[in-house]
C-alpha cells in the first residue's frame, strides 16, 4: 500500500507537486530543451534504504525522480527480480544464514540456481555496514505496478532477460508501454524494430534513449552517427552517454553544441567525485538535461530549485 508508506524524509523535505505529474514527466521526456530530469541508480543507492528495494523505489518515487535504473535477473523459475549482482553474496544476508546453518539455501549465490520463493527468504541489508533490514528482493512487475503512471523505469542487464518473452508479457499486462524504457544497450537497428512493432500492434511505443558512448563516457563519432539515424528513422531525439569526465569537455564541446536545443542529453555522475551539484550546474551548462546519479535526494532539490519554484 504505497499510501501508507513514509518516506524518511518526509518531515525534512518536500517535492514541488508537479514534480509528481507523470503527464509533466512524459512531456519533458520528449521535450529536447526541456527541463533536467533526474534518474534514480538503483533506486536509492543505500542514502536511505537499500539499493534496488521496493521501498528505496518508492521513496525516490514519492520524491519526485523522473526515471528509475534497475538492474534485472532472472530466477530459476523464471521471473524477474531486481538486484544489480549477478549473486545475493553483496546485498543480502544469505552469508550469515549460511553460518548459522540455515539447510533450505541452495548451494550456489548465483540468482540463476534460486526460486523466487527462496529468495523472498533474504533479506537486503545495507551498505557498506551490512545491517539486515526487513525489506525482500522485489520483482519487476512488482515495480512496474508501483511505477505505472508516476515514472519511468530504464532496465539494465539485458544478458540477463528477453524483452520479446520476458518484457512485453509484463507490459501487455499492465498496460505499461509508457513506463518501461526499451533498454538503452540494445543496438539502434533492434530498437527501431521493437518501435515499429509496437507501433504496429499497440499504436504507441516505449520511449528510448540511444547509447551514445562507452563505459568511458559520451564519444565523437557517436554523437555525429547516433543523432542521425535517430533522425531518419524518426526516432525520438534522446542520447545516453555513460558516465561524466570533466576532461572530456573540451573534446566533446563542439559535437554536444549543436545538440543542446534539439536532443535530450544524458549522462551519468556516479563515481563519487563527479555526484555533486557543482557538476550537474557545470553539465547543465554544456547541454546536458538528463542525469543519473547517486545522490538522488541532492539531484532533486536541484531540480525543485531550478525548474519548480
Amino acid at each position: 500500500n504505497p499510501s501508507a508508506f513514509v518516506p524518511a524524509w518526509a518531515k525534512d523535505w518536500q517535492p514541488h507537486p508537479d514534480m509528481l505529474d507523470f503527464e509533466e514527466k512524459w512531456r519533458a521526456f520528449h521535450t529536447p530543451d526541456g527541463r533536467l530530469m533526474s534518474c534514480a541508480h538503483r533506486g536509492d543507492r543505500n542514502e536511505l534504504y537499500p539499493e534496488n528495494s521496493l521501498e528505496g523505489f518508492l521513496s525516490c518515487i514519492m520524491a519526485g525522480s523522473d526515471i528509475l535504473e534497475v538492474d534485472i535477473h532472472t530466477t530459476k523459475d523464471g521471473v524477474l527480480v531486481i538486484m544489480h549482482d549477478d549473486t545475493v553474496t553483496r546485498t543480502t544476508n544469505v552469508t550469515a544464514l549460511r553460518e548459522a546453518g540455515e539447510d533450505w539455501l541452495p548451494e550456489s549465490d548465483a540468482i540463476p540456481d534460486w526460486t523466487l520463493e527462496q529468495l523472498r527468504r533474504l533479506r537486503l541489508v545495507t551498505l557498506p555496514d551490512k545491517v539486515v533490514t526487513e525489506y525482500a528482493i522485489p520483482t519487476l512487475r512488482e515495480l512496474i505496478v508501483l511505477a505505472k503512471n508516476r515514472c519511468f523505469i530504464t532496465l539494465d542487464k539485458a544478458y540477463a532477460f528477453s524483452w520479446e518473452n520476458d518484457i512485453v508479457p509484463l507490459l501487455d499486462e499492465l498496460d505499461a508501454y509508457r513506463t518501461v524504457l526499451i533498454p538503452y544497450n540494445y543496438n539502434l537497428d533492434r530498437a527501431y524494430a521493437l518501435r515499429q512493432n509496437q507501433l504496429r500492434t499497440k499504436g504507441l511505443c516505449c520511449p528510448f534513449y540511444a547509447e551514445s558512448g562507452n563505459g568511458q563516457g559520451m564519444t565523437p563519432a557517436k554523437l555525429v552517427s547516433v543523432p542521425k539515424f535517430l533522425e531518419e528513422h524518426d526516432m525520438s531525439p534522446i542520447l545516453r552517454g555513460g558516465e561524466y569526465f570533466r576532461e572530456q569537455t573540451e573534446e566533446l564541446l563542439p559535437y554536444l553544441e549543436p545538440l543542446k536545443s534539439t536532443h535530450r542529453i544524458y549522462a551519468e555522475t556516479l563515481r563519487d567525485v563527479h555526484d555533486d551539484r557543482e557538476h550537474w550546474e557545470e553539465m547543465v551548462d554544456l547541454g546536458y538535461n538528463i542525469i543519473m546519479g547517486n545522490r538522488i535526494y541532492a539531484l532533486l532539490d536541484m531540480i525543485k530549485e531550478l525548474h519548480f519554484n
